[in-house]
């Protein structure tokens, strides 16, 4: 998709490079624009969630609700969420919930925050429903980001690929195990979407590392 992975398709978006004034830029294929939106969109579902319920001894005081303190401070039950926002405590499961009561919706607000920046980026740079049809196959758009959204960027990301990661049931050193898999088989188009996204985040990071190219 992007990058010329193993056993990837051709190259379509280009690496970020940075620009004047500390921001950064890269060109994405509309259909690669569309993929990241649906994919941050699912993300921001995921990380807003339903709201939790609340506890009845704190739901009255405003300061606690204020601060999030309100919230059930229960485990997530899915994976991914729980990967997204993890124990602050391994081996007590007590130290853990209150930790989780005390962050868990500033996180969730933070990475809400992030995934709708990348969210206003895309819709900000993509054609119009009408425009569609006139967009080449090859034409690539370009994206330029100020340097508090390219932050935003690389955060979103990360909670992609972990997200991705959780789904497919990536670990270190399995990369043969991906490559075995058939070009048929689903698993492995989202393993080169999760590849994709590790290369688009790189070459961010060495952007945003580097002075002006």
């Amino acid at each position: 998709m992007g990058h010329d992975a193993e056993g990837g398709g051709p190259r379509l978006s280009t690496a970020f490079r940075r620009t004047r004034g500390g921001g950064v830029s890269a060109a994405f294929h509309q259909v690669e624009i569309e993929l990241l939106r649906s994919l941050v969109g699912q993300l921001l579902e995921l990380v807003r969630g339903q709201p939790r319920p609340r506890d009845p001894q704190v739901s009255d005081d405003p300061l606690a609700m204020a601060f999030g303190l309100g919230d059930d401070p229960s485990r997530p039950t899915d994976p991914v969420v729980l990967r997204l926002f993890p124990d602050g405590y391994r081996d007590d499961d007590e130290a853990a919930d209150e930790f989780r009561r005390f962050t868990e919706r500033s996180l969730r607000e933070a990475k809400a925050n992030n995934a709708a920046t990348v969210l206003a980026s895309l819709e900000a740079v993509g054609p119009t429903d009408s425009a569609k049809e006139d967009v080449s196959k090859r034409e690539k758009i370009r994206l330029r980001l100020k340097p508090a959204a390219a932050q935003a960027w690389l955060r979103t990301l990360t909670d992609l690929r972990l997200a991705l990661g959780t789904r497919l049931g990536v670990e270190e050193g399995d990369e043969e195990h991906w490559d075995s898999l058939t070009d048929g088989d689903p698993r492995r188009h989202i393993h080169d979407v999760y590849e994709w996204l590790g290369w688009v985040q790189e070459t961010l990071v060495r952007a945003l590392s580097t002075g002006l190219r």
